[in-house]
This record gives C-alpha cells, structure tokens and sequence, in this order.
C-alpha cells in the first residue's frame, strides 16, 4: 500500500501506525491514555518526533528502536510526575475485555444445565438412527452429519475449557466409524458411549473449571515495562497522544500480531492535502479510507473560526464605541463653533461647503487614527515576546501561560488583507461620526447662530 500510495505525486513518506487506549500504571496511580505506536525504522517520522522533544527542559532523546521504551507527552509527565529515565508500564485493553468476557463466563450456566435438552435431543437421534447389521452397529451417514453439524454450532458459543473438550471428542467420536455408501459403522455400544460422553457434562466440576479460566487469564493481562526517554511539548487544546511507542510494541498491546490500523502520509505542501486526497483515493480505490488532517480536525477548526468571528464582532463594538467616542466630540466641536458657522453662513456659504469643513476634520482623525492604530498595533505584535516577558517577570502576569499552550512563545500571523480592511473600516466609522454633525451644523439657522455674536 505504501509502494502505491508514492504513486501519488507530492507524497514524500508513508508510515505504518497502530493507535488504540491503554491503561497507564506509575507510582500506584492508573488512568486510561491514548497511545500511538509509530514505524521507528521511517526516517521522516523520528525526525518530526525529535523536533518536538523539549531537550533544553526534560533532557532525553526520540531514539526508541525496537526496545521497550517510550516518549510521552508534557501533560502526562506532569499528571503523572514522569520523567525521563523512569519506567512505566501499559496494560492493552484487549486483555481486559478478555478478563471481563472471562468472568462473564464463570457466571452463565453449566452447558449440561443450559442445553440439556438440545443434549438429550443428540442422543435421541443416535439411538433412533441405531441398526444392528454384520455385529455391528448401524447408523445413517446423514444423520450423523446433521448431530455433528449440530454440535459445531453449539461449539460456537462461550463456555467453559472442560465443556469444550467433551464437545469436541463427542465430534470425533461421530467420525471414528467406518463409512460405506451411505451408512456408518461402529462397533457394538457406540450409541450408549455417545450418551455416557455427553453425560459426562454432568461431572464436571464447575469451581475447578472457573478457577481455569480465571487463572488462563493471569497469563493474557500481562503489563509492558516502558523506560521513559523522551517528553514531547504538546498542547492540551488538540488531541494528541499521551505515549508513543515503537510499532511492535504497539500491535502487541492491541492484539494486531502483525498488522497495522493504517499508514500516515506525509505531504510536501501540507495545505494541497485535500486534492492530494482525491488523488491517493482513486490509486488506492474505495476499499480504503482517505482522510487528511483538515477533515479530521474541522470540528476544532470550525471552534477557532467561530471564536475568531466573535473576536471580530467584540472589537467592531469597541471601533463603534470609539466612532460615538468621535461623534459626539464633534458635536460639542460645531456646539462651539456656532457662531463660526453663522459668520460663514452670513458670507454665503453653502452647507455643502460647511460639511466639508467638519467632514475633512473627522477624515483627518480617521486617518491619524487608524494609521497611529496600525502602526502600534504591528510594534506590539513584533515586540510580542519582550512584552510577554515584561508581564510575566515584572508584573507576574502571564497572559499565555506555556503550561496550558504547550508551547513557549505566543505564535503570530500578521495578514495584510485585514490589516488593510481593519484601517479601512476605522476611517470610515470616523468620516461617518464627523458627517452627523456636520450635516446638523449645516442646516442650522445663521440668525439664531449670530444672536449671542
């Protein structure tokens, strides 16, 4: 499949993983964790892992080989108080099915007591079927069969290892005969051993046959010893996983025995990932399933853009405070200025032409504003980190704290397009807030203006 899926033009690696819950044990404390069990022999994929490993801060390595060790992420060593050099141990889930499938069991019905009667029912039929021909006797091929196939069916259901034994030698036992034509042959006594064989059920003794399968179970749930060599940074906002281990390790802790739960592909561009699935989906045909970390993530993804609108929505609030903010400065302005406005108006000026006068000042704020906005806006954003190190150090305030991020710097894309829009948006909420007062000024009376001259 990986041979096929380079097929695929921008895939530069394909990894097999395996990816399942365990249960975690250290220092006494279990939980349930998420592990992924990764290729440790594919370049690329322990390359990535040991970018991520916080050297400066845990020390330790990505290195696991084929061995029986681990990386784990920040948020498990600190819930678990893990660190590098110590020794986990993970217990596969598939085992504790199996321990609960193995109590289950102790607790139904003996087989002789649940099925006596489809039991009594399989001797009926031996013995009806039973004729005596050369000393021997008799039965029909047919009618043989049909008590065999009987019986595999009644196999197929769970039950105790000493019921399935005497099950299974009653089925050979119908076979021993000798077959000629359509009959088969056994010697004298065959039918009333069959029914001693089934009877036999009866004598099992039941607390020995539960203590079997309670003790067959010690040997199935068997811990993994991990050494801890590595802590990865990891953000407690995405899913991640809690343990990596090498790939054997894992298919053994979900019961694979050799195979995998599917490939990881690594892609030069990572944001072409969507047509590069319809491509690796049509070389590789409908029997497998394609999926890219945007369909995997978008519910996430959808979360940010959702915050991202109400961010928006919260600052257009604070830009329409301010744009009221310059509105009403602007009518106290033309408040002021009413006698200006009537000399102006006495020498014949038009209201288009005073408009102007208080329409250009409110230009003239918008663009002092939204250009002095901007401009700090970008410094804040380049000097972000000498900020962020002022607040935590100086004034013990950490407004991104790296233990909830994960990561040690506040990341930061500056995009133009909205820079541009967010100014622009600015100036026209200040044009607007100069325009009400000044089309009020306009239209006021030049006799009432000159009055208190």
């Amino acid at each position: 499949i990986s041979q096929r899926a380079h097929e695929v033009d921008d895939i530069s690696a394909a990894y097999a993983f395996v990816k399942d819950n365990t249960i975690l044990d250290f220092g006494g404390n279990q939980s349930p964790i998420f592990f992924r069990a990764i290729d440790t022999q594919n370049e690329e994929q322990m390359a990535a892992l040991e970018e991520l490993i916080d050297k400066k801060k845990y020390g330790g390595t990505a290195d696991m080989g084929l061995d029986e060790k681990a990386v784990v992420s920040e948020s498990t060593a600190q819930r678990f108080g893990i660190s590098v050099g110590d020794t986990i141990q993970l217990y596969s889930t598939r085992n504790f099915q199996e321990v609960f499938r193995a109590y289950k069991l102790t607790e139904e019905l003996p087989i002789s007591e649940e099925y006596a009667e489809t039991l009594a029912g399989f001797v009926e039929s031996v013995r009806k079927e039973k004729k005596l021909k050369e000393g021997k006797e008799v039965y029909s091929f047919n009618a043989l069969l049909d008590v065999y196939e009987q019986l595999s069916e009644l196999l197929g259901n769970e039950m105790r290892p000493g019921e399935k034994r005497i099950l299974e030698q009653a089925q050979q036992f119908l076979v021993k005969g000798e077959t000629r034509e359509e009959e088969k042959f056994f010697e004298p006594g065959a039918a009333e051993e069959f029914a001693a064989l089934l009877g036999s059920l009866k004598d099992l003794d039941m607390e020995r046959e539960d203590a079997q399968v309670l003790k067959d179970i010690r040997e199935i749930v068997l811990p993994k010893d991990m050494e801890v060599i590595g802590i990865y940074k990891a953000t407690r906002h995405v899913t991640h996983p809690d343990v990596f281990v090498p790939l054997p390790t894992g298919q053994e802790l979900k019961g694979l025995f050799g195979g995998v739960d599917g490939l990881g592909i690594w892609t030069k561009d990572a944001y072409a990932a969507g047509e590069i699935r319809e491509k690796l989906q049509s070389v590789l045909g409908p029997e497998y399933y394609v999926e890219t970390w945007m369909s995997q993530y978008a519910e996430w993804f959808g979360l940010i853009a959702r915050e991202r609108v109400m961010m928006s929505f919260a600052l257009s609030f604070v830009m329409l405070v301010s744009a009221f903010c310059i509105c009403g400065i602007m009518f106290t302005v033309t408040f002021l200025k009413k006698q200006e406005i009537g000399v102006m108006k006495a020498l014949g000026a038009r209201p288009i032409q005073i408009v102007r006068v208080f329409l250009f000042q409110g230009m003239v704020i918008g663009v002092l504003g939204a250009g002095l906005g901007v401009i700090l806006g970008l410094l804040v954003v380049h000097f972000r980190q000498p900020i962020h190190s002022f607040l935590r150090q100086v004034v013990g305030f950490d407004p991104f704290p790296s233990a909830v991020h994960g990561i040690d710097y506040i990341p930061a894309h500056v995009n133009p397009v909205e820079v541009v829009f967010v100014a622009l948006g600015a100036f026209f909420l200040c044009a607007l807030a100069g325009l009400i007062p000044a089309l009020a000024a306009a239209w006021r009376d030049a006799a009432k203006s000159l009055r208190n001259f």
